[in-house]
């Protein structure tokens, strides 16, 4: 009797461990015209906790919010560094920033194959290999993945006594997803799988002499502690947290503070109207607020099809050579901040 309650009490904490655990699949990792708003708080203040394997309690309802990072997720074709990502499906931006990080995302992993930035006039594109995995796909408590990732990019510089430059980057990095549970922030709570990141990349910039040859001009090594903690549905973390180079302090925490989860729940916007939608040969936009100064029109790839200019929140547009589909439209400021966003159909 007394084994059968062991076992008993043995299946309770299995079956309570299997409840309070999920899974990360595909769908819940960014796809095109995901974005997300990330809160960040810098006070130093939060402890990511010990891995575990019986479900943790994250509560962060304190965490501040003292300033915003806005993540856009496009098709790399709308980009001009498309070329040099062939085997990318997917694009993130930060609003506002320059360059774009490229990924893959399949049902057996979410991985980033490079990034393109301009520098110096330059499109410049680093495409790294073996591919630099972020997290496998499935993914529960228990998931590993890690490797050495390495890329590199070259250009004609004007810098004595170099005439071209290159860089190389070489990425060691580990991932364990060693705790599970809930968390909460000031977005709400969650039920999390927590993964935890250690990444050293080097980074070689080379110049090469007039009329001479390569020579190293900089190696800079770069430790890194971050935990991510994943949720269904949000199309993004849920939380990140940046520890210090020993691990042992957060020197920076992002929590999802807003979002939308990609083309499927692009829904109809807050100030504009969209007549007649759907449309066959026009289509009118008329926004409500006053800062709006232009509307650009997209397809389903994300690759932008046409921008114009409002009057007085106002604008026809013609899309008698739109193919019959879906388009998404953003509505902006005319420092381009975005205000507003929907969708609507062409027949």
């Amino acid at each position: 009797m007394k084994k059968l309650t062991l076992l008993s009490a043995a299946l309770c904490c299995l079956c309570h461990l299997t409840k309070a655990q999920i899974t990360i699949t595909q769908t819940d990792v960014p796809n095109v015209w995901a974005q997300a708003t990330m809160a960040v708080d810098a006070t130093g203040n939060f402890s990511p906790q010990a891995a575990s394997n019986k479900a943790q309690i994250w509560n962060y309802a304190t965490l501040g919010n003292s300033q915003t990072n806005t993540y856009l997720f496009v098709q790399p074709s709308s980009t001009i560094y498309a070329p040099a990502f062939h085997s990318s499906n997917l694009a993130d931006s930060l609003q506002y920033g320059t360059g774009y990080t490229f990924f893959a995302s399949t049902p057996t992993s979410f991985y980033s194959t490079g990034l393109g930035e301009s520098k110096y006039g330059f499109a410049l594109s680093i495409t790294i290999h073996p591919y630099y995995v972020q997290i496998p796909l499935p993914a529960t408590y228990g998931t590993t993945d890690g490797g050495v990732s390495k890329g590199d990019t070259s250009m004609a510089i004007n810098f004595s006594p170099f005439d071209s430059g290159k860089a190389n980057i070489t990425i060691h990095y580990a991932d364990t997803v060693d705790a599970f549970g809930t968390m909460t922030t000031p977005y709400g709570t969650q039920n999390v799988i927590r993964q935890k990141h250690w990444d050293l990349t080097v980074d070689t910039l080379w110049g090469h002499v007039v009329h001479g040859s390569w020579t190293i001009y900089r190696t800079t090594s770069t430790a890194s502690y971050i935990y991510r903690w994943y949720a269904n549905n949000l199309n993004y973390y849920f939380a990140t947290m940046q520890m210090n180079h020993t691990n042992t302090k957060d020197s920076l925490v992002q929590w999802f503070h807003s979002g939308n989860l990609g083309v499927d729940n692009i829904s109809s916007s807050q100030y504009t109207s969209v007549y007649p939608n759907p449309c066959r040969t026009q289509i009118t936009f008329n926004c409500s607020a006053p800062s709006a100064k232009q509307v650009s029109v997209f397809d389903i790839t994300g690759r932008e099809l046409s921008i114009q200019e409002m009057n007085s929140g106002m604008v026809m547009m013609n899309t008698t050579s739109y193919p019959s589909g879906m388009y998404f439209y953003r509505i902006a400021d005319m420092s381009g901040t975005v205000l507003d966003r929907g969708k609507f159909i062409v027949q």
